[in-house]
Formats: C-alpha cells, sequence, structure tokens
C-alpha cells in the first residue's frame, strides 16, 4: 500500500471516529434530557391551551403584552418556544385591536422586517433582547394572514 493510500485511508478513519462519537454524544445527551424534554413538551402544550383561553377573553394588544411578560419570565430556548406557540394561538382567538397591524411589514420583505422588529423591541424596552425578534414573528404573520383572511 503506497504511503499516500495509507494517509487517506487513516484520515477516513478518523472522521469514522469522530463521527461515532459525535452520534454517541448526542444518544447520551438525549437519554440524559428526556425528562426535561417531555416536560417542556407538556408545558408547550399547557401554554397554548391557556392562550386560546385567554385570547377569546381578550384582544390582539392583550395577547401581546401577555407573550412579552411571559418571555420576561422565562427567556430561555424552550421558554420562547413556548412563548411563541402561545402569542400564535393567543392571537388567531383574540378581537382585532385598532391600529394593531399599522406598519407591520410583509414578511417577504426581509429589511422591512428586520427594521421593524428591531424598532418594536426597542419601543418594547427589549433592544437588548436577542429574542425579541423572533417572539414577534407571530404578529407579523397573523397582522399579514388577517388581511388576506375574511374572517379576521
Amino acid at each position: 500500500m503506497s504511503k499516500t493510500w495509507a494517509i487517506v485511508l487513516s484520515i477516513i478513519g478518523g472522521l469514522f471516529l469522530l463521527g461515532l462519537v459525535a452520534v454517541a454524544g448526542v444518544v447520551y445527551w438525549v437519554y440524559q434530557s428526556k425528562d426535561r424534554l417531555v416536560q417542556s413538551v407538556e408545558q408547550i402544550g399547557k401554554d397554548v391551551k391557556d392562550a386560546k383561553e385567554i385570547g377569546a377573553k381578550t384582544d390582539n394588544e392583550g395577547c401581546l403584552k401577555e407573550a412579552l411578560a411571559r418571555h420576561k419570565r422565562d427567556n430561555s430556548l424552550t421558554g420562547q418556544i413556548s412563548t411563541h406557540g402561545f402569542l400564535i394561538a393567543c392571537l388567531e382567538e383574540s378581537k382585532p385591536s385598532q391600529g394593531f397591524c399599522d406598519g407591520v411589514p410583509n414578511p417577504d420583505d426581509s429589511m422591512k422586517f428586520a427594521d421593524w422588529t428591531l424598532k418594536k423591541c426597542s419601543d418594547l424596552g427589549l433592544q437588548n433582547d436577542q429574542s425579541c425578534q423572533a417572539i414577534l414573528t407571530p404578529v407579523v404573520a397573523h397582522c399579514h394572514r388577517s388581511e388576506d383572511s375574511p374572517e379576521k
């Protein structure tokens, strides 16, 4: 066997072993975290149920205020996912708020969307919160879905 082939096979073997170690690490992490992950999924389901109940009693602005309050209490990754789901479900059930969608850009215009979310986060006092922009994504989707939908 030539020296070149020995080097190539050694590199391939090393990458294979590295891949095995990575897969084993992921499996170990999932195994160790499974209870916490199940709890998180259950909590997200409860939050969506709460959102529908709250949304039926409030308007769009009330949903956003409640979502931001939840975000301030828990801005972990699972908290962000939960807040995002909460806001989507709440906005679907809530009554329209006068002016809620004024100035909300089309989600297809990424520059206007980025500018709007930065300004809105700043107006909400969350200018240094990196996850604030993601929290506002359901607002943009809701406002543009409302334009296209005759029921809202």
